[in-house]
């Protein structure tokens, strides 16, 4: 009994390795031949969920999956994070000061867009079947609030612009070679989201090609909530802007006044 109850205790610790182990099985086992050729796809995650608390330093966890593969197969993992608006601004010298100048607002840029690939983007696809797959940042619809002055060669640079910041932040990054596939069938990547990353869903596609071509596609998905107390002022900070203000104002005054009764000179 003793011996039953220390088997569930290392089940509960390493699930993800017992769902890898089960998908090996079916694989050896129920893989008929016309099965074989639908090209299946199968992908999750050790770990769907994320709560950010006062101490959150990032997070690990564990993609893993199952393909009817081949030796020499590719994946391609894909995490994109919710939309928000960010700002890009061009700073210009004036009187020998350096000042902002001009901006442009994105309307829908990612805030988290990472890219974990079995090999080089360029060995495994070429940039037209990348393209029609959007699969690089160079590829997303990205939208702008209106700007007048803005050309097709002015465009791009304000996208190189966006990119180097985002990429500076660790939000946005291609991890090239860091999934492996096990006899073309099982493969797993361990992904590291960064202390900055914002609340929200996080969109997770999984990606099989062959020589090039495009097999097959799977989705998954991450939810990042706050929790404790960094929720709580998350919550009020949103839904009761004004009574936040007010309390936030009262602690600052109350915080200086209790420093200058405790230091205060004799």
């Amino acid at each position: 009994m003793r011996n039953l109850i220390d088997r569930l205790k290392i089940y509960n610790k390493n699930h993800y390795f017992v769902v890898l182990i089960s998908i090996l099985v079916i694989n050896f086992f129920f893989y008929s031949d016309s099965y074989a050729e639908s090209n299946a796809l199968v992908a999750d995650l050790s770990k769907s969920n994320i709560s950010i608390n006062t101490d959150f330093n990032g997070a690990s966890l564990l993609l893993f999956g199952s393909i009817a593969g081949e030796e020499g197969d590719d994946i391609i993992v894909i995490i994109s994070g919710p939309s928000s608006e960010i700002i890009t601004r061009k700073k210009s010298k004036i009187s020998g000061i350096w000042v902002n100048s001009n901006s442009i607002k994105w309307k829908n840029a990612p805030s988290f867009y990472q890219i974990f690939t079995t090999n080089p983007l360029s060995e495994i696809a070429n940039i037209d079947v990348l393209r029609s797959l959007a699969v690089g940042t160079e590829f997303l619809n990205l939208r702008y609030e209106k700007f007048d002055d803005v050309e097709t060669k002015s465009y791009l640079d304000w996208r190189r612009a966006l990119t180097r910041n985002m990429k500076s932040a660790s939000l946005w990054k291609t991890n090239e070679k860091t999934i492996q596939v096990i006899r073309g069938a099982l493969f797993r990547a361990e992904v590291a989201l960064p202390a900055n990353i914002t609340t929200g869903d996080y969109e997770v596609r999984i990606i099989h090609f062959r020589n090039g071509r495009f097999i097959a596609e799977d989705k998954t998905a991450i939810a990042v909530k706050k929790a404790g107390f960094s929720a709580i002022i998350y919550h009020l900070a949103h839904e009761y802007s004004i009574f936040y203000g007010i309390f936030a104002i009262a602690f600052a005054v109350f915080a200086g006044w209790l420093a200058a009764t405790i230091f205060q000179r004799p």
